[in-house]
This record gives C-alpha cells, sequence and structure tokens, in this order.
C-alpha cells in the first residue's frame, strides 16, 4: 500500500497490447537509425577525406561515454519509468544526426557520435527492462520478439542508407535520420507506464542495489552472458568483413552476405520464446555456442563459393538471434523487477567491454597471424564457452535459487 491506496500489480489486456506494439515499433524504429549510421558513419568520414587511423577515433567514439552511462540510465528506468529513458534515446539520437550532418571537421563528428553512443546505450537498458516487464510470465517471448522488431529494423536501415546517400546526398541521409530520432521522441510518450509493487523510491535509493548486484553470482553469469553475446556479435565485424574483402568481393556482395545474417535473427526471434521454454537457458546457451563455433570453422572451408557463404552468415545471424535476446532473460530471471534498469544496465556493462576488447583484441590477433588462423581461435573461444556453461550456470545460479527458497 501507498497513501492508502493499492499499487497496481498490472497492465490491463488492452494496456499490455498496446505496450507490447509500441515496445515493438520504438525497437523496429529505432534500429532503422542504428542500421544507417553503422553504414553512414565510416562513409561520411571517408568522404569527408579522414585517413583510416581517424575513421578509426570517430567510429569508437560512440562506445565510451556510453558504457559509463548504462548504470544511470538503469536508475533513471527505475526511478521514473523507462519510457522517459527511450525519449532521451530518441532526442539523443535526433541531436547527434544533426551535428554529424552539419560537421566537416574532425572534432564536430566526434561530439555527434558521442551523442550517438549515449542514445545506443539509453535505448538497450531502457527497452530491455521495459519488454521484460510488460508481462514477466511472457518475459521470454516478448524479448524474442522484440530482437525480430529491432534486426528488421537494422536491415531497413542498412539497405538504404546508402542508397539514398548516393542518389540525394549525405545531408539529406542524415536529415531524414534526425526526422526519424524526432519522432521517436513522440512516439514514446504514447508507452503506458508499467506499473511497480514498490513505492516511488530516490534516485539515490535506486542505486543502493548495484555493490550487492555486483556481487551476486546470478548476476555475474547474466553478465558472463552478455559478454559472450556481444562477442557473438562482434566477431563477423572485425574477421568476417575484412575476410570476404580478402577474396576479392565488393562492397555490394559483402554487403548481401552481411544481410543474409540478419534475416536469420528475424526469423529465429519470432519463436525464440517457444525454443527457451523447450530447452531451457542452460542448455541453449551450450547448443547456440556449440554451433557458434562450428560455424567460425566453417568459414574456412567454404573457399570463394559465395553461396555457402551467404548460408554460413545465415546460420551466424540465427544463433546470433538466439543469443541476442537470451542474455537480456537470464539478466531478468535473476533480478527484481523494481531493480530491472539496474540489472539490464549492468549486464550492459559486460556487452560494452566485450564491444571494446574483443574488436580490438581480434584486429591485433589478425593483424599478427592472419584472418585465417585468427577464424581458429575465434571457433576455440566459443567452445570454450560452450563447455564453460554446463559447469558455471547451475553453480552461480543455484545460491539465487537457493536464497528465493
Amino acid at each position: 500500500m501507498s497513501n492508502g491506496m493499492a499499487i497496481p500489480q498490472g497492465l490491463s489486456p488492452q494496456n499490455e497490447l498496446r505496450a507490447t506494439f509500441l515496445i515493438y515499433l520504438a525497437g523496429f524504429t529505432y534500429h532503422i537509425g542504428l542500421g544507417a549510421t553503422l553504414i553512414l558513419v565510416p562513409l561520411y568520414a571517408l568522404h569527408l577525406g579522414f585517413d583510416l587511423d581517424e575513421l578509426g577515433m570517430i567510429v569508437a567514439s560512440q562506445a565510451v561515454l556510453g558504457l559509463f552511462l548504462r548504470l544511470i540510465a538503469g536508475a533513471l528506468s527505475d526511478r521514473f519509468g523507462e519510457r522517459w529513458v527511450l525519449l532521451i534515446s530518441f532526442a539523443t539520437m535526433a541531436l547527434g544526426a544533426a551535428i554529424i550532418g552539419i560537421a566537416s571537421t574532425f572534432w564536430p563528428l566526434i561530439l555527434g557520435q558521442t551523442l550517438l553512443g549515449i542514445s545506443r546505450a539509453t535505448y538497450w537498458t531502457a527497452t530491455q527492462s521495459y519488454c521484460s516487464r510488460i508481462n514477466p510470465s511472457k518475459a521470454g517471448i516478448l524479448l524474442g520478439r522484440m530482437s525480430s522488431s529491432r534486426t528488421s529494423g537494422e536491415m531497413v536501415g542498412a539497405l538504404f542508407a546508402g542508397l539514398v546517400a548516393e542518389l540525394l546526398g549525405y545531408g539529406v541521409a542524415w536529415s531524414m535520420l534526425t526526422v526519424l530520432g524526432l519522432s521517436g521522441v513522440i512516439g514514446s510518450l504514447a508507452l503506458p507506464l508499467l506499473p511497480r509493487k514498490q513505492d516511488q523510491r530516490g534516485f539515490t535509493q535506486v542505486l543502493v542495489p548495484i555493490p550487492s548486484m555486483m556481487k551476486s553470482p546470478s548476476m555475474v553469469m547474466a553478465g558472463f552472458t552478455a559478454f559472450v553475446a556481444s562477442a557473438a556479435m562482434a566477431i563477423p565485424v572485425i574477421l568476417l568483413v575484412p575476410y570476404l574483402r580478402e577474396l576479392g568481393n565488393g562492397e555490394t556482395l559483402v554487403g548481401f552476405i552481411r544481410t543474409s545474417g540478419l534475416v536469420g535473427s528475424v526469423g529465429i526471434g519470432i519463436i525464440f520464446g517457444k525454443i527457451v521454454a523447450r530447452t531451457g537457458q542452460k542448455n541453449l546457451y551450450v547448443l547456440a555456442l556449440f554451433f557458434m563455433g562450428t560455424v567460425m570453422l566453417l568459414f574456412l572451408f567454404s573457399g570463394t563459393a559465395l553461396i555457402a557463404m551467404g548460408l554460413l552468415m545465415l546460420a551466424h545471424g540465427t544463433l546470433y538471434g538466439l543469443l541476442g535476446p537470451l542474455y537480456p532473460l537470464t539478466a531478468a530471471t535473476y533480478s527484481s523487477q523494481e531493480e530491472r534498469g539496474i540489472a539490464m544496465a549492468y549486464v550492459g556493462l559486460y556487452w560494452g567491454i566485450a564491444q571494446i576488447v574483443v574488436p580490438a583484441a581480434f584486429g591485433l590477433l589478425a593483424s599478427n597471424i592472419g584472418l585465417k588462423d585468427s577464424f581458429w581461435v575465434a571457433s576455440a573461444m566459443f567452445f570454450g564457452f560452450a563447455l564453460l556453461m554446463p559447469i558455471l550456470f547451475p553453480i552461480l545460479t543455484n545460491k539465487w535459487h537457493r536464497d528465493k527458497t
């Protein structure tokens, strides 16, 4: 009870349906922008004449502040509600796109990319928390379908960004992304606020669970799974794209092969909830990581056969489509609803660390031992993750189950 009034325990069926539709729409819309910026930022920087080392700094600048903002975004989500954090995410996306669109020198591009990084950090935390709390009994289904809606948007953004820039110019492309971000700001206000069991807490009270969460074995497990999923996303960018280029494929073919992976992610996300219900989280991690290691090996034996590479990329995307929603489901399973924003932000730190460490490590590795041998290392890494899961998962999550009984 709070001030003599009962706190609502759940959404009405109508509001649950509205919340589900709108968060899917938000994910689809945001990822149109994300898919577009992942292509436009490097192309625009090269168009302006920046060297590759400057390009690397521009692309990487989005990750620095984003890594530290995840916990703040989680605290804001738990204190004020996820829709306000999502509003901030779309607003910084619009501002970042507008700044890059009028930039022609190095530091304005860094500023615009930094704002896009802030947008991404707040977006992931808010949407994962919101989606997992709409109906906790259907968290796996909702997170899986959310993954599909996001990937669908990313396909649209990746497909049309280069085309718009080439036909209409970069100014038009960045203006369209600015308008897209502003539309997301308006759409965020339509999201229903989700009820919470506890009374509203102050901002400092929301931050209180962080130290205990960092010591929680189950949350360490969720963080480890986030690192693993992030590594699965980063490996193709740092190894596969250069490998395809090394084989003599042009940008169009490389883009086509990469897009086939997104198709796999969309399809598997729709039935993710049914899959995880049948296998359980631990077994699904083991299967997905074992086959991910296998796919890494098979890339080496596909030669220059584009159809084989496309099918392997489809397999990779399908496996990533399992890991992507699986790690926030693990975080949701082993955290309370009132601390869900902080929980998603905490595991997001592991995701962000992998986004920095894995590309840097494998980039250095590839430059010293070559791309082909680096695939062997990547395969061994995923096989190692698969072997660790049956051991670590029960050990780290059993204490949480004991504490709840």
